[in-house]
Parts: C-alpha cells; structure tokens; sequence
C-alpha cells in the first residue's frame, strides 16, 4: 500500500462528492486520473482493505421503527411455523435462543405503519403461544437504530463521534405501540416525498464504480443525471444520507460477536445501573427495553467474551458496579435469518394487504 492509497482509503472514508464525476475529482487530488483510481478502489476492495462504497442512510432521519421480539413456540413445531415469520419483509434477523422464549426476531418497517401492529399479526399467523414486543426504550451505549446482527447491515457504525452518547428512544425512532391500527404506508413523514424514497430504495442497490456512477443509476430507475444529484443533495440536507463512502471491516463491532446478557433491576436504578455497566470496554452494545412478568429484564448489554468462563467474570465485575441484581445469560444456539436490512421494501405493503385482515384482532 503507497502513499496514495492511504489517502484514497480517507476519502472513501469521507464520502463521495456529488457531482457528475466524483471520483475524477478524488484523482485530481491524489495526482492521478480515474481510471488509475478505479483500479486502485478495485485492488483494496480484493484485498480485503475495505468492504465497498455504498449510500451510508440514517433511519432515525426518515423515522425508521425497529424492535427485537421474543416469541414462545412449541418445540415439536417451532421450526415450521417461524417460516411465516421470515416472509415478512421487515424480519431481517431470526435467531434460536436457550429460553423459553426460543425464538428471537428482529423487525423494522418505516413509518406511517404500526410496527406492533405487524407483530401482533405476525404472532396471530405464526401462532407463537406468546410475543414479547421489545422496541428500544434508551440507548446507553451505541446511536444505531437498527441494532441487529450481522456486519453487513449497519456499515455506518464505523467512526461515529457520537457513538457513545446516551439517547432517548425518540432520538431513535417513533414511539412504538401508540396510535394503533394505523394503516400502513399512510403517514409517511412530510418532508419525505414519493421521490426520497425512490432515491433511497436506489441508494441500496451496489453502488457503481464508474467514471459517472450517478449516470448509471439514473438510468436504472428512468430520470436523469441531474435529477439524481439533486434528490441525493436533499435526502443530505434532510439529514437521510450521511455519505457515499466507505467502511473498513476491521472497525465494524459485528453484534454476533457479543453475547446478549440481560438484567433484571428495579425501575429506580436503571437510570444510574445502565450508565455504569456502558462503561465496561467489553459491552458493545446497552440499552433498555421494556420488562414483562414471564421476562422481567429491561437491561440488556451485548458483551464480548471469549469464553463462558470469561463472560462470568465480566458479570461479576459489573455486579460489584451495581449490586448483585439477577441477571441471565441469552445463549444463541442458532441463526435462523440474517439479511440486510432494506429500507422502504416494495413487498411490504403487499403483505400488508395479504394480512391486514388478521389486524382486527390482533390486540385480542
């Protein structure tokens, strides 16, 4: 790697320009022309340097709604009826865990849909024997919206400056749970137009590596140069697309290498107890979500261990932190679904109207 590689992997680092040809203006400054630069992106990208240049979105800026579900199957048929739950378009994460609750999802739909409306429906056509809906209520440790797995899905976690800030559920996403019975994909934000999410359903596709890349999406979705550019411009200013850019593999903190262990603390200490325990450099991951008599736990903390023997430490040190509160370990025995997560899926709104019959009794 020479000295203009280095440079080149800050730039990709810090997004591409938007103009007719970004990466002409990247090899401008490196003293090189583009197609130089095409095969140097070509040539990191193999060696493993980086893992692409794609649209970095941010979902809290369109009011992306997302949760974990436990759900209760019985064992001798768990494994055929949570197929209906991978069908839905916005359950990107299935896992098999070592509880009761045996089977763990993770769903996100955008706004304008009742996002405990889906999970109650999903529960109805699954005929899980019980879901715990478990949206993020504070995040003490970690901004992203989407927290799921799989280092595929959230390049953006690379570098955020204010990665390890403490924020409330509504800096993440729409109150889940109120004003139910909405129906889906009627109440988008304002200043999100039919175009924005356009351009943002293009943006998720691999992002060319051409001397005009805009061009050529352009022409995929049937408008212009310039039209992209400006929509990409204001999906910016809304604050929808933080770059197109980068992300190096080695800084993306993958979930799966964690292991989920959640806490059981009265509703007086949690304000000081999660702090605390964000504080441990082996927690990823920390926040808090609501607790249920059959799952009395609001704290949940991803932590890297890398033994059984280690993670008791951990837990131990934490407890001399906070007091010794109960606590349990979530063990993952097996990913039933991993894919990225598609912002605006085209094939959710014909779920919806395949399953909105069962939304009428879904609370009951």
């Amino acid at each position: 790697m020479d000295e203009k590689d280095r440079l080149l992997l800050t730039y990709l680092q810090n997004g591409l320009p938007l103009t007719p040809r970004p990466f002409a203006v990247w090899a401008a400054k490196l003293g090189t022309d583009s197609a130089d630069l095409l095969v140097r992106i070509q040539r990191l990208k193999k060696e493993g340097t980086f893992g692409g240049i794609r649209a970095v979105l941010d979902p809290r800026a369109f009011h992306y709604q997302s949760a974990w579900v436990a759900a209760q199957f019985a064992p001798e048929e768990w494994e055929t009826r949570t197929e209906i739950l991978w069908q839905h378009p916005g359950v990107v994460y299935g896992c098999e865990r070592e509880h009761e609750f045996n089977v763990w999802f993770f769903i996100a739909v955008p706004a304008g849909h009742d996002l405990e409306l889906h999970v109650r429906c999903l529960e109805k056509i699954a005929g899980a024997q019980k879901i715990l809906f478990l949206p993020v209520r504070r995040v003490y440790k970690g901004t992203e919206l989407l927290t799921s797995s799989g280092k595929e899905m959230h390049p953006e976690r690379c570098k955020d400056p204010e990665k390890d800030r403490t924020v409330e559920a509504s800096d993440l996403m729409a109150p889940a749970g109120q004003e139910r019975r909405i129906p889906s994909g009627t109440a988008l934000k304002e200043t999100l137009s039919a175009e924005d999410i356009g351009m943002i359903r293009a943006l998720q596709a691999p992002f060319p590596i051409t001397d005009e890349p805009y061009q050529k999406i352009a022409a995929d979705i049937g408008i212009t140069e310039t039209q992209v550019i400006e929509r990409m411009k204001s999906l910016t200013v809304q604050g929808c697309l933080k770059r197109i850019g980068s992300f190096l593999k080695s800084a993306v903190a993958a979930p799966e290498a964690g292991t989920l262990v959640v806490w059981q603390i009265p509703e007086e200490k949690l304000e000081r107890s999660g702090p605390e325990l964000a504080e441990f450099r082996e927690v990823l991951y920390a926040d808090r979500r609501p607790a249920y008599p059959e799952f009395p736990y609001s704290l949940y903390t991803m932590i890297r261990a890398e033994t059984p023997e280690a993670l008791e430490l951990i837990t131990r040190r934490m407890q001399d932190r906070i007091g010794k509160w109960p606590h349990r370990v979530m063990v993952t025995t097996r990913e039933l679904k991993k894919t990225p997560v598609k912002y605006f899926p085209k094939d959710l709104d014909a779920w919806w109207q395949q399953s909105r019959h069962i939304s009428e009794t879904a609370f009951n």
